[in-house]
């Protein structure tokens, strides 16, 4: 019986996130909609239309240490940990940013991030990916599906 509750509980969880999530997000876009400013800072949007290009994660640290003000992979997960959070708001469960990739975007270089979160103490579950810059300037949300790379919007900008 217990099991079958915690189960239950899950689910409704999931389900207010997601409700949450899609409020939150008609909210800003509404908001888009009443300010025209908004609208075009938000309008920096890329896809993976030839071009994104993945690099060995390699290539990219050693240009990284070599800049004024490179970042490594470690140092964009914890940017990620900083900036996007340790812990999701809509459920409390503990979230992880690893970097699986690096790409060549917008004459910009971007190490990309599997965001996970722990379910339950029990499970790790994929719920999106990132695309944070090697100055550690920028990180934009995206899309990694199939080795196609999709950059979305801007989430945060230093």
């Amino acid at each position: 019986m217990k099991k079958i509750f915690i189960s239950v509980l899950c689910i409704v969880l999931v389900l207010i996130g997601f409700i949450v999530g899609v409020k939150i997000k008609n909210h800003f876009a509404d908001e888009m909609n009443d300010n025209p400013t908004a609208m075009m800072e938000s309008e920096t949007e890329y896809t993976s239309d030839n071009s994104i290009k993945e690099l060995p994660i390699s290539d990219v640290e050693n240009i990284a240490k070599q800049s004024k003000n490179g970042f490594t992979k470690q140092d964009a997960e914890l940017l990620c940990q900083e900036v996007l959070g340790e812990q999701a708001e809509e459920t409390g469960f503990p979230v992880s940013y690893r970097c699986i990739a690096a790409v060549s975007a917008k004459d910009q270089l971007y190490y990309v991030m599997h965001i996970a979160w722990f379910v339950n103490n029990s499970h790790w579950s994929y719920i999106g990916n990132c695309f944070v810059s090697i100055d550690g300037q920028e990180i934009y949300d995206g899309v990694v599906s199939d080795g196609i790379y999709e950059m979305t919007e801007l989430r945060w900008k230093q």
